[in-house]
């Protein structure tokens, strides 16, 4: 008897594995039945055919301890997934570089020290680090002055070469201009390649506006044309980037309009177009605060051969990166992220393509084929991308099961109601505090995938794609969250 329990348990095991394996249906319990037929319900009352005619889209919902899938409409469509597409990208970053991965700044210098001073340039040489903002600028710098150097006496010069030229993908929309979700990438960048314009009004009315950018730096150029106006004035006030200035020296701020005298402090965040002047520029006021001079320049160019390394300063672990990227969906952190698993598994320099190479093998490892979707970038920023609601269901299923990254993986995802890009989302349903997910956006795009308890205490993953260029994504985004309510109510009672 003790034989034939064991060969029972054993066919039993191998095939739950195959269950678990496949990720597709292979059994339905009798309550299944019934979970179907009310998520059919729920979808064909949200998205009745009259109503969304022109909608193309995918719903999953899987058991993550069984694989199960317990529905599924449209589940094997290509759909754009705007920013859910970050799934693939932070889950591909941990996976292979592991959470407490680092990147790495290296400073070096030319010439001799001596007395405080450094008598030749000081080069940057950048690693990647998304995580470079001002707090960790400060603490770079603090780290260069334990050094003893109180004077650079020449230049201070950028090499971004472990990255390759692209700042952009080429598949981004063209409209996108000068949006700080629309930043570059570069192998030594700071602040997310952004800066934030503050405009408070004049002493009176006819005055220029007071501008200030945060933080203060030699690379921006503001250009004030804008006027004070009147109380109770229209607000006209317009903040853009000029985009005929290239990046070669710095970048110009256009202010024009008006801002009525009584009016609050507006705020603008914009991008930058050059990476590694802005950065250099950021280093150089950085230091001067800090009381050291810079006699020299900032430049672009490559660190030679004999130069001498000062100091390697490391950025925050991946894990601390990966939340930031996907609680605020930071599209220059998924881009800078997937350069650099393309120089970290093909060697420098980073590209867009290696990157991808990278996460067409991740996918492929758990039966995923390349050629069964296109994914153009890190960030979703692109309706070039294209992947079904079955394959996220399996990136998210194999992030469970693999405990060395799914806690950081988990922690990442925005929580209904409470934080991140969520935290307006379903914040009076059962799901308030408990669903985790990765919203997307665009317009005609509404997307939304992650896990979430059942009524009963089952763990589910799922994935709901919504595509329709007539229709607004705010208006769409309404649709999931009714969708991701009913999945959150399923019980098997």
């Amino acid at each position: 008897m003790r034989s034939i329990f064991l060969g029972l348990l054993s066919t039993a095991f191998i095939w739950d594995s195959l269950v678990l394996a496949s990720g597709s249906e292979t059994r339905i319990q009798p309550d299944s039945v019934a979970i179907r037929e009310r998520l059919s319900h729920v979808v064909d009352q949200v998205l009745p055919p009259k109503k969304v005619k022109d909608l193309k889209y995918g719903v999953i919902v899987g058991s993550v301890g069984s694989g199960e899938v317990l529905f599924e409409k449209g589940a094997d469509n290509l759909v754009i997934p705007a920013s859910v597409s970050k799934i693939f990208t932070s889950y591909s970053a941990l996976k292979k570089l592991k959470p407490n991965f680092v990147f790495k700044t290296a400073l070096y210098y030319s010439g001799m020290v001596k007395e405080g001073k450094l008598s030749g340039d000081l080069y940057v040489k950048g690693g990647g680090d998304p995580s470079l903002v001002s707090e960790r600028m400060w603490m770079l710098v603090n780290e260069f002055r334990r050094k003893g150097i109180k004077q650079v006496m020449g230049k201070i010069i950028i090499d971004s070469s472990y990255f390759d030229a692209e700042k952009n993908p080429d598949s981004r929309p063209k409209y996108l201009k000068d949006q700080a979700y629309n930043a570059p990438v570069g192998a030594f960048s700071f602040n997310f390649n952004t800066t934030t314009v503050f405009v408070n009004p004049g002493d009176a009315p006819g005055m220029p506006p007071k501008v200030y950018t945060d933080p203060e730096n030699s690379y921006i150029d503001v250009v004030n044309q804008a006027t004070t106006g009147n109380p109770d004035s229209n607000n006209t006030i317009q903040v853009s980037r000029t985009d005929y200035v290239k990046g070669d020296i710095g970048d110009t701020v256009l202010l024009r309009g008006s801002i009525p005298i009584d009016a609050k402090e507006m705020r603008f965040f914009r991008n930058i177009v050059n990476p590694a002047l802005y950065a250099g520029h950021m280093l150089e006021t950085f230091l001067e605060q800090r009381g050291i001079r810079v006699d020299g320049n900032v430049e672009e160019g490559s660190v030679p051969s004999n130069a001498k390394l000062i100091l390697e300063f490391e950025s925050q672990p991946l894990w601390q990166i990966v939340w930031g990227l996907n609680k605020f969906s930071n599209n220059f952190v998924a881009d800078q992220l997937m350069k650099k698993l393309g120089a970290e598994m093909w060697g420098a320099p980073g590209t867009l393509q290696k990157g991808l190479a990278t996460v067409q093998d991740v996918l492929e490892d758990m039966g995923i084929s390349k050629n069964a979707y296109n994914i153009a970038d890190g960030s979703g920023l692109t309706r070039a991308t294209q992947v079904t609601p079955r394959q996220i269901l399996k990136v998210l299923i194999a992030a469970h099961r693999d405990f060395g990254i799914y806690p950081e993986f988990l922690s990442s995802l925005g929580v209904a109601g409470e934080d991140g890009t969520l935290r307006n989302r379903l914040p009076s349903s059962s799901g308030l505090g408990v669903l985790r997910g990765k919203t997307g956006s665009l317009d005609g795009v509404a997307s939304l995938a992650g896990y979430v308890p059942s009524r009963d205490g089952e763990l589910l993953a799922f994935a709901i794609i919504l595509n329709d260029p007539k229709v607004q994504y705010g208006r769409m985004t309404g649709w999931v969250d009714q969708i991701a309510r009913a999945i959150r109510d399923i019980t098997r009672k």
